[in-house]
């Protein structure tokens, strides 16, 4: 098959939101070279945080990936402003969109086969962004399992050795393990990507990745 490319949703739209924030910044100044005083006001200083936080989030659209979601023939890689991942057609079973309390999550979520496999591949950096990222789907997880409100102290604690198949490991990845491992336990699946970052339906888009796999892997046994 031909490479499959999805372009990330956060990226788009980056220069245009940093060059009307430039504009509007060079207009800014502009007039206040013309009204000095106009500085004193709360609106003008309002107007000026407003232009320099539409800078930033320009910025920040700028540094995002093009694509974040690559296949072909190989498998599935999602790419990430801190580094990528990727799972072999064979490495996981499927990908849907989670529930919680018969409630959609706003992700799309991945069900490995082997953690071994995955962890070995995964960068300490860029596992370290996607927990502190997705903490709050964590937490959320846990509330909705947890409806004492006592358990989530307990279970957060992410420290220690995780010994899988072949190899034990440490650190961040370590870490990211017994998440996985934690959010199988709730939801049924290891890895999450945001439905926001994907820029498409995600049923379509499970339903997609779903039938492409099972075509590459029937290509690979005949």
């Amino acid at each position: 098959m031909e490479k499959l490319q999805y372009r990330a949703a956060t990226a788009r739209g980056g220069v245009k939101t940093l060059s009307l924030s430039s504009v509007a910044l060079l207009l800014w100044l502009f007039l206040l070279l013309l009204v000095p005083d106009a500085l004193h006001s709360s609106a003008w200083v309002l107007l000026l945080i407003c232009c320099l936080l539409g800078m930033v989030a320009g910025y920040a659209k700028l540094t995002e990936p093009l694509y974040v979601i690559e296949l072909d023939q190989q498998g599935f890689y999602y790419i990430h402003h801190k580094g990528r991942w990727f799972i072999p057609w064979q490495g996981f079973s499927f990908i849907s969109v989670p529930e919680l309390a018969g409630k959609e999550l706003a992700y799309i979520g991945v069900k490995l086969r082997n953690y071994d496999e995955f962890l070995n591949q995964l960068q300490p950096r860029l596992a370290v962004h996607i927990m502190v990222e997705q903490r709050h789907l964590l937490i959320a997880a846990l509330g909705s399992n947890c409806p004492s409100g006592t358990c989530p102290t307990d279970l957060m604690v992410e420290v220690g050795e995780y010994r899988g198949a072949t190899r034990s490991y440490t650190g961040a990845i370590a870490m990211f393990a017994r998440r996985m491992q934690l959010l199988r336990q709730l939801t049924g699946f290891d890895l999450f990507i945001p439905i926001s970052a994907i820029g498409s339906e995600p049923a379509d888009f499970c339903r997609k990745v779903n039938q492409i796999r099972l075509q590459c892997l029937d290509n690979t046994v005949t």
